[in-house]
């Protein structure tokens, strides 16, 4: 405590020393709480700007606009555009409540805009007034909120994105639960602190200019050109690496005042406080959400264009959409979503639709692709037998040299690489051989678990073969590997295509006379049966980017090898699910305590912006990527950029200059022996530079989103502040579909978005990940989601029923309402999306989940609502029981058991037990020709919904 209290003194101490950076000054005057100006650098104002909680969040601190010239992008709101904003509010107010200015450096003259109109919403504000506000201040309507100045209306809840704050706010109106909270835009939930009020701001469009000397407050900070002190005293602060901390040994004290370091003095530490939790928030279950015009493909009649949603609840509780084919319009009850999948927003114009008088050649199509998935899961299913039938002798712990070698690794283990490890541990303890995928975002730390394991299996006297989609990768991989292997006597060699003739025969005859443990190559590795012969472990990074015949490849040799791949790309849930009990999955959602998240700017072409971005890159020792992906005019590219930056060295990296300049030109750059690597996406192979932390795309908006972020992720791999600038051509006018890639991209920079980017591309694009299976061709005329419905059939026929296939087929009828009212969910396509999400699920943790963010999004549960939701709590419940239907009738409801029931005397006896308790008055059977009907009447007292239900099905599935 007497540490805590000294905390202020040491922090205001520091601060006068002036022998820090500007980024070091703002930590102390915030911890000392100084009342002041801080004057920073433009190279420290670029790293500032990628801080938006303390850019935007907090009304005490205050950010000076520097002018941008020109690059913006219409619908596009860039972190300039909203420090303007935040400022020109102030302006206004008078610069009321601020206590800390950041001011640039020998700029006396900023820009701000006049408020036109300012209103306040708060508890004191009605609805219908918070409405009215927001038209005034000339927000968009939208049916859900994607960028600044944006609301969206449902039922009693208020989603406004105001430019003034990093994250958009959602306002509840419930009788006297009023709340503002602020919510995620990539998860769609809400923070749990609760906010008093929103401003919204409407500024002329007109642009002013103030002095600072009238509005600056006393300067707390310059640069005194000093040397940055490095040594630690007793009276100031020290910056350190979180890394060097014993967090054992040490005081730690986590500050909310803490942006830009971690600081030292004596024996106690200060952090930021978000260095305390780096867990990411639960979030919103996969899904597509369905639009007027995509295509989609209905099981029965096959691929249409959805043209419409025809909202007939309130009058008799049914909701349809319309769908169009070739020939006819087909009306599809909300009952029969499961038969409806999506297939591509971007395929439209090649995809013929089906004909409903020619039923036939659906019918034909559709069984040959079935009998393709039946072919493709029969051979998995008889690999996955063959291997769990195969022994080979556990891995067992290595003891004392494993202890010390996972204490070697350099960085703090985050929770989930720590329980993925447990479960590989698990599978390498086995004695029968592992077959594990591990999905993780970019830099989660799975190269790390391959490297463990291969450790495990070399000294239990077994090795390691680790295949990569490309020679870089490849050659990367190797250094890690080499890097924490070597210095416990594990030799690592390296083959690949780039390497000499030479090379790989030395790596090939020692692999062969067993003189090397853990060999790195390309898939060449599998095309020479000696490779695959004497490897123990095969380990399959960004598994993913290899080629259908390279994966086919893997299931015919790998029947008695442990196999570990590794994806950067999350499995789509239809196919996670077809896959259940087949493959054993893990997941990487936890980011490094040090890692940012990647700072993502969308705006045009522009030479002043490129230059000023590479060179406050290469100010501050940093390396630049920049991605243009045409072979064909690479080289005026490079022209230009040796125009714009005299003296810069540039390294030109593409597939066409051949394999060792490709290898020599990327080993060079990563030796630090160029500033820029010009490339095409080449670079979105894994390759791992943690000094290069700006990346510039041009023409982005040719690209893929899940591409764009890969790409993306080759910056921001260590705890350096990294930046991505998407650029589209001056005069180009961005398609829909463009757009929403981009708007995707730049709003979900948050560590661990490589989820909500797969989301975003499934709505876009289609398509997903399909383990050895042909991927391409005509099977895709039909959307991946439908041909992992197949799929998921396929396995019940060959290895027994799934909960999908039995919860699909589950059949329900109640008097009860059982619906999303347009009340409750306004737009017809949300209240879709809604359907779909629920019709998605198959376990009770994830309804109860998307209960409660449903609730958080849309408001208090309606009783239909609630009923919809209950009964597909129901049918997951029913699972197991042999109950296949139920039926309302008067008071009571009947249920119905097929053949696979066989408990019906511990029915009986439960009946007799319980059914006063749950308000039955009598009950009986019939036995029919294929099922037991139990059919029961209540009193008159009992109100039957679907909660009855589910406590009746779940009391009786738990009796014992």
């Amino acid at each position: 405590m007497k540490h805590k209290k000294n905390i202020k003194n040491i922090a205001s101490l520091s601060l006068k020393s002036g022998q820090f950076s500007g980024l070091n000054a703002i930590d102390f005057a915030l911890l000392s709480g100084s009342v002041g100006t801080v004057y920073v650098n433009p190279n420290e104002y670029i790293d500032i700007i990628a801080s938006h909680g303390l850019v935007l969040d907090r009304s005490d601190i205050l950010v000076a606009p520097m002018k941008i010239n020109g690059g913006g992008v219409e619908g596009f709101m860039s972190i300039h555009d909203k420090i303007l904003e935040k400022f020109s509010y102030s302006v206004h107010n008078g610069f009321k409540d601020v206590k800390l200015m950041i001011l640039i450096e020998n700029v006396s003259l900023y820009e701000y805009k006049k408020n036109e109109v300012e209103v306040i919403i708060n508890k004191s504000v009605s609805y219908e007034n918070a409405v009215k506000l927001l038209n005034d201040v000339e927000y968009e309507r939208v049916d859900y909120v994607e960028s600044p100045k944006q609301y969206c209306l449902k039922g009693g809840i208020i989603d406004i994105y105001s430019p003034l704050n990093s994250l958009p706010f959602r306002v509840c109106f419930y009788d006297d639960d009023f709340s503002i909270k602020r919510y995620q835009l990539s998860t769609g939930l809400s923070l749990n602190e609760s906010i008093g009020s929103v401003v919204l701001v409407k500024h002329k469009a007109s642009v002013s200019s103030i002095n600072k000397k009238d509005f600056a407050i006393t300067p707390l900070y310059k640069h005194k050109n000093k040397k940055i002190r490095s040594s630690v005293t007793k009276n100031t602060f020290t910056p350190i690496d979180f890394n060097k901390i014993d967090v054992e040994k040490n005081n730690i004290f986590y500050s909310e005042d803490l942006f830009f370091g971690v600081y030292v003095c004596g024996d106690f530490s200060v952090v930021p406080k978000h260095y305390e939790k780096n867990e990411v928030p639960s979030a919103q279950q996969e899904d597509v959400a369905l639009q007027v015009g995509d295509l989609v493909c209905h099981e029965d009649f096959g691929i249409g264009i959805l043209k419409g949603f025809l909202g007939l609840a309130e009058e008799d509780g049914e909701d349809f959409l319309k769908i169009k084919f070739e020939d006819a319009v087909v009306q599809l009850n909300i009952k029969s979503l499961h038969k409806l999948s999506f297939v591509s927003r971007e395929t439209g114009a090649a995809v013929k639709l089906s004909s409903l008088n020619k039923k036939g050649l659906w019918e034909r199509s559709k069984r040959n692709l079935a009998g393709l998935v039946h072919n493709n899961v029969k051979e998995l299913i008889s690999f996955y037998s063959n291997k769990n039938k195969s022994y080979r002798p556990p891995f067992g712990h290595g003891g004392a040299i494993e202890k010390d070698f996972i204490a070697s690794f350099p960085f703090k283990e985050t929770k989930d690489q720590d329980i993925v490890w447990g479960e590989i541990c698990g599978d390498l303890e086995k004695s029968s051989p592992m077959y594990r995928l591990v999905c993780g975002d970019v830099g989660f730390g799975k190269t790390e678990l391959a490297v463990r394991s291969a450790f495990r299996v070399v000294i239990n006297k077994g090795r390691s073969l680790i295949m990569a989609p490309t020679s870089v990768l490849a050659r990367q991989l190797y250094q890690v590997f080499m890097s924490r292997l070597e210095a416990f006597g594990i030799i690592v060699a390296l083959y690949t295509g780039s390497c000499s003739s030479k090379d790989r025969l030395s790596s090939k005859n020692r692999w062969i006379e067993g003189k090397v443990d853990v060999l790195v190559g390309t898939s060449a590795l599998t095309y020479d049966n000696v490779f695959i012969k004497f490897a123990t472990l095969i380990v399959i990074d960004e598994e993913h980017r290899f080629g259908v015949k390279d994966k086919e490849g893997f299931l015919e040799g790998y029947k008695n090898k442990d196999v570990l791949m590794m994806s950067a790309t999350p499995i789509p849930r239809s196919l996670n699910l077809s896959l259940s009990g087949l493959n054993d999955i893990s997941t990487l959602g936890t980011p490094p305590i040090m890692r940012k998240p990647i700072q993502t700017f969308v705006s045009r072409f522009n030479g002043a912006q490129i230059k000023r971005s590479i060179e406050y890159e290469l100010n501050r020792g940093g390396q630049v990527f920049f991605v243009h992906n045409n072979i064909q005019n690479i080289t005026s590219i490079k022209s230009y950029l040796e125009r714009l930056l005299p003296g810069v060295k540039i390294i030109v990296a593409h597939s066409k200059v051949g394999r060792k300049v490709l290898k020599d030109s990327i080993m060079n750059f990563v030796r630090g022996k160029a500033d820029i690597l010009l490339c095409t996406s080449i670079i979105g192979s894994g390759v791992d530079i943690p000094n290069a932390n700006t990346i510039i795309v041009n023409n982005c908006h040719k690209f893929g989103l899940s591409q764009l972020h890969q790409i993306r992720g080759r910056v921001g791999r260590s705890n350096v502040q990294a930046y991505a600038y998407m650029l589209i051509p001056e005069n180009l006018v961005l398609s829909v579909v463009a757009k929403k890639r981009l708007l995707s991209i730049e709003k979900n920079i948050s560590l661990g978005s490589g989820y909500h980017i797969a989301k975003s591309d499934l709505n876009i694009r289609g398509g997903g990940l399909l383990f050895g299976f042909k991927q391409s061709g005509k099977s895709f005329d039909f959307g991946f989601e439908f041909y992992s419905k197949l799929m998921s059939k396929s396995i019940e026929s060959v290895s027994g029923s799934t909960i999908q296939n039995f919860v699909d087929n589950f059949v329900y009828k109640v008097s009860f309402p059982a619906f999303f009212s347009s009340e409750y969910i306004e737009n017809g396509f949300e209240r879709l999306r809604a359907y779909r999400l629920l019709n998605s699920l198959y376990s009770e943790v994830k309804i109860l989940q998307y209960r409660n963010n449903l609730v958080d999004s849309c408001g208090p549960l309606p009783a239909p609502a609630s009923n919809l939701i209950n009964m597909r709590f129901m049918m997951v419940l029913a699972f197991g029981l042999g109950l296949v239907s139920v039926e309302s009738v008067e008071s009571g409801f009947n249920f119905a058991f097929n053949s696979s029931f066989k408990r019906g005397e511990d029915l009986f006896k439960f009946l007799t037990l319980y059914s006063q308790k749950f308000g039955i008055v009598s009950y009986s059977f019939d036995q029919l020709e294929h099922v037991t009907v139990l059919k029961l009447k209540y009193n008159n007292a009992k109100k039957l919904n679907g909660e009855s239900i589910v406590d009746f099905v779940k009391a009786f599935k738990l009796h014992k």
